[in-house]
């Protein structure tokens, strides 16, 4: 017996074991009991969690159900128990009685049901057999991966009473500290609290009891420590403890070009900790609106959003694995932030959102900004910046979590829920219609729209509804035509349905026009101006430079010709107009091995970044001819197209 994998979905749904915020595997169970179950009990502890499905196998997005017995079915549980139990054969058991559950899909026939939650980073790594450097896993996306030697490493750092940042450094003494950080440190705590004790103490004895200096009482070994070396350490000095060391801010315009404003380890200034923190914090609060407010008779000009950004700023810098690679990166766009670290959360992103629960990964480091009041100690850092948000009437922020190398993104947008020009674009493909949805559909559409995609998940994010209603309202989007489902399972996602023949305003809004030589009457930017002339200025056309004597590589001057036969330079075979579906079938072409960024794309094709983002891209990824590098995140900074593989 089979059927598609929508259906048993909607099974699983129905009995309340399944929402799309889970991760979501089919086993078969002809054979056995599956080896590979072990892989994906692994993969789903040590990443968001997921539910396994014994009896169903899927091929093609069809499922067939096993159909085996209940008397087969209870062996299966059996089995199980007796494994999961057994630390010869994984290292820690994660359920309960009520996380496994038989249940009968049709008569006699039986499937099981494991839902598996996200371990505690204590308990991690969750690993098959006695070696976590050859039996530990993670998702993603594409499904269950081994993890390499270096991020095992990492989870069990994590896994340590002792936080990785209060480790003694072997060689390194105060002469590797910036005098005149500690000064700056010591004279703003004296400013915040003037009574504290700690004031009292010279600097060894300051950063002593800050956490920057420790003695091993069992040892009596002392010395510097890494956080101490990070908050106020010289720059050559962290760098060589550090390889990988590195911070960053960068202002963003809105054209999206290269950066007009930035803050890194350039030579001028010592890049630690605590002098980054104070050089980028004016960069990052003087474009908000000042408050006026008086507290204890004295005059304060910031507000909620204020806090809530030099929280963000903190906790940045507060979790970060200094010992991962990437670095600490804040960027500052025209409508949002963009706060991203090395590491995984500590937590899960479940519990980021709901607040109360402060797992920092380096707390001493913590309790230096702590106490100059910045680094919310009591588990109330992120839900100071919700509240902010939702005071503000923006979206709500957005968690990212990355694998390979494991990075968080925390973005902070400006916009309101419904922005009139998200609404304005909606009209444009769908028409007036749109007007009339009611708001959880509007806005589910204008996330989609905005961000690229929506996601059940997401929608959490953004509306007080429960997945079960969310995965209903998606749903009832797509079968009415606005949206396309992309993914499966948690990695599901939802585009605005861009397909031409769905709608026939889209026909109108995508209709394939040949324009004569020489002449423009498509405003759209279908058709490409010979070289040296731009009678386009929406901006649309990109006329490609006739010559580029900047050797930095900002600007990249695309190829006229291509005499080359070897195949690493492709131009759009002398065209300089083609149909849509031609240009499309250029861009598959030129994504055909490996991904490509727009940047990339466009240097080929000839055309605007932004026309290819907001044209091209969004009908080949609803058709399936192309897939992200980054499924789940269609904004990311360093996203990237491939042909879609089979």
């Amino acid at each position: 017996m089979k059927d598609n994998y929508s259906s048993i979905v909607e099974f699983l749904e129905n009995k309340g074991l399944l929402t799309e915020s889970f991760d979501l595997e089919f086993k078969s169970a002809k054979g056995g009991f599956p080896k590979s179950f072990w892989e994906t009990y692994s993969s789903f502890a040590n990443t968001e969690g997921g539910i396994i499905i014994l009896g169903i196998s899927e091929k093609d997005e069809q499922c067939f159900y096993d159909g085996l017995p209940q008397m087969m079915m209870r062996k299966f549980q059996d089995d199980f128990w007796n494994q999961v139990n057994n630390r010869e054969k994984v290292s820690f058991n994660l359920l309960l009685e009520n996380d496994v559950q038989m249940l009968e899909i049709q008569e006699e026939q039986f499937i099981l049901t494991f839902r598996i939650s996200c371990a505690d980073y204590r308990n991690r790594p969750v690993y098959i057999g006695s070696d976590p450097m050859k039996g530990t896993y993670k998702r993603c996306h594409t499904g269950d991966y081994k993890c390499t030697p270096d991020e095992v490493k990492r989870m069990l750092a994590d896994s340590l009473p002792d936080k990785p940042d209060s480790r003694i450094l072997e060689n390194y003494t105060l002469e590797d500290l910036d005098e005149v950080s500690v000064a700056q440190y010591r004279q703003l705590l004296g400013s915040v609290r003037p009574s504290h004790p700690f004031l009292k103490w010279d600097d060894k004895g300051l950063l002593l009891k800050l956490g920057g200096w420790k003695k091993d009482r069992y040892t009596g070994k002392e010395g510097l420590t890494v956080a101490g070396l990070l908050m106020f350490g010289k720059t050559e000095s962290i760098v060589e403890a550090f390889p990988d060391y590195h911070v960053d801010y960068q202002e963003i315009p809105e054209s999206g070009e290269r950066w007009i404003d930035r803050v890194y380890p350039d030579g001028t200034w010592e890049a630690n900790l605590f002098q980054f923190f104070h050089l980028v914090w004016p960069k990052v609060s003087r474009s908000l609106p000042k408050t006026f407010k008086l507290k204890n008779g004295q005059r304060h000009d910031e507000g909620a959003v204020h806090e809530a950004l030099r929280e963000a700023l903190a906790n940045t810098l507060i979790h970060a694995d200094y010992f991962g690679i990437g670095g600490v990166v804040i960027k500052k766009y025209t409508d949002c932030f963009l706060f991203s670290n090395p590491g995984c959360l500590l937590i899960s992103q479940a519990q980021y959102y709901k607040g109360g629960i402060s797992v920092p990964r380096n707390n001493s480091i913590q309790t230096m900004f702590l106490l100059l009041g910045y680094g919310e100690k009591a588990g109330s850092g992120s839900t100071r910046i919700m509240n902010a948000w939702e005071g503000a009437h923006w979206r709500k922020p957005l968690i990212n979590v990355l694998p390979r190398p494991d990075r968080v993104e925390l973005c902070l947008s400006m916009e309101q829920l419904l922005p009139q020009k998200s609404i304005n674009k909606l009209i444009s493909v769908f028409g007036e219609e749109i007007t009339h949805l009611y708001g959880d559909g509007l806005i589910a559409l204008t996330t989609a729209e905005m961000e690229g995609c929506v996601s059940n998940v997401r929608l959490q994010q953004l509306i007080n509804k429960h997945s079960t209603e969310i995965s209903q309202l998606l749903k009832d989007l797509c079968n009415e035509g606005y949206l396309v489902a992309e993914n499966k399972g948690r990695w599901t996602v939802y585009h605005l349905n861009l397909r031409e023949e769905k709608k026939t305003v889209q026909k109108n809004l995508f209709e394939e026009t040949m324009i004569p030589p020489g002449r423009n009457d498509d405003t759209s930017g279908e058709m490409m101006t010979p070289p040296g002339r731009n009678d386009d200025t929406s901006g649309e056309m990109m006329t490609p430079p006739v010559r580029n004597d900047d050797t930095s590589g900002e600007m990249m001057t695309p190829p006229v010709r291509n005499d080359d036969t070897s195949g690493e330079t492709m131009t759009p075979r002398g065209k300089k107009w083609m149909r849509n579906e031609e240009l499309m079938t250029l861009v598959v072409e030129i994504c055909c091995d490996t991904f490509k960024s727009v940047d990339e794309i466009a240097a080929v094709i000839l055309r605007t970044p932004t026309y290819l983002k907001n044209k091209i891209l969004p009908l080949l990824l609803a058709q399936e001819r192309l897939e992200r590098l980054y499924p789940t995140i269609p904004n990311h900074p360093n996203q990237a197209y491939r042909k879609k593989q089979k």
